[in-house]
């Protein structure tokens, strides 16, 4: 789940106990969990068992910066090792050396220049969707 909160908004969600939950901070300062754990951009926090999620945003967030935005995720525990370096996750040391090493070979593939852009509809693309086609 995004979820974006206003400055000094304060949110309890409700959570499955059997599932982990993760809130990675996109942007904005504020506090997760029950303690109120200060987090802010960049942030990955692990919340611990519960039947309910607390985030809340800072009154006073930086310039620019709209309030506290969120990526919730959360799931049912996989019971696997995990090893990670960089950016890349695995189950085992050997998996990312493995890793490691197709990526400096090019074996991920590239994207192609401009392929991460955003979408810009053309007029015709537009007109269709005002009149709802």
């Amino acid at each position: 789940m995004h979820a974006t909160l206003t400055p000094g908004a304060r949110v309890e969600l409700p959570w499955d106990r059997t599932h982990n939950a993760l809130v990675y901070v996109l942007s904005g300062r504020g506090s997760a969990g029950a303690e109120q754990a200060a987090v802010r951009q960049g942030q990955l926090v692990v919340l611990g068992p519960g039947d309910h999620l607390v985030l809340g945003a800072d009154e006073a967030q930086d310039s620019g910066v709209d309030g506290l935005d969120v990526l919730l995720l959360g799931g049912a525990p996989i019971g696997e090792p995990v090893a990670q370096h960089g950016p890349f996750v695995m189950n085992t040391r050997a998996e990312l050396v493995t890793a490691v090493e197709d990526f400096q070979a090019g074996r991920f593939g590239r994207v192609p220049p401009g392929a991460l852009q955003p979408y810009r509809p053309t007029a015709e693309e537009l007109a269709a969707a005002r009149a709802g086609r």
